[in-house]
């Protein structure tokens, strides 16, 4: 899978499209085959089957949210900031200009965020797909708590800058 790096256009929509056609490009084909998967696996009556594919396609997306998180929270704080997104399958991350220390916190905030709020979101349809949702809220939790772990949003945090500084971070 070919990584993919595009500088995001100004505004909120042209800037979600533009990463929603990145993670369309590199995680699209596995996740319509998860799909394809659980479908033919309901079809054939393979219900624990389905289930477990659908999880893994979960988390999957889980990471994308979580990206969108970003996008969504930077593009809303700094509409015309400079942004670049790099995507490959397992890995995503937002380069983008520092913000105020408030603001580069709440961009850093809404990744992790994002999957607890789309889980919630979900809850009406806990009697459809229980299975899914609990599978769904453990991967949104797990994306909450990294902020307490060792990774790039935890050092995001941590290193919120103070005042506005040109160039990407």
């Amino acid at each position: 899978m070919t990584p993919a790096r595009r500088r995001l256009p100004v505004g909120l929509g042209r800037g979600l499209g533009a990463a929603i056609a990145v993670f369309a490009r590199t995680h699209g084909v596995v996740i319509g085959a998860l799909a394809v998967l659980v479908a033919g696996a309901a079809a054939l009556g393979l219900v624990v089957v389905a289930h477990g594919v659908a999880l893994l396609a979960l988390g999957l997306l889980a990471t994308v949210v979580h990206e969108l998180g970003h996008v969504t929270a930077y593009r809303l704080l700094s509409p015309r900031g400079a942004a670049v997104l790099e995507s490959e399958l397992l890995r995503a991350a937002l380069h983008r200009e520092s913000l105020t220390r408030r603001a580069d916190r709440a961009v850093t905030l809404a990744g992790p965020l994002a999957p607890l709020l789309v889980v919630a979101a979900l809850v009406p349809f806990a009697g459809v797909l229980p299975a899914e949702l609990v599978g769904a809220a453990v991967v949104a939790v797990a994306h909450a708590a990294s902020l307490l772990l060792p990774t790039a949003d935890r050092r995001a945090w941590r290193q919120a800058a103070a005042t506005v500084a040109p160039g990407l971070s």
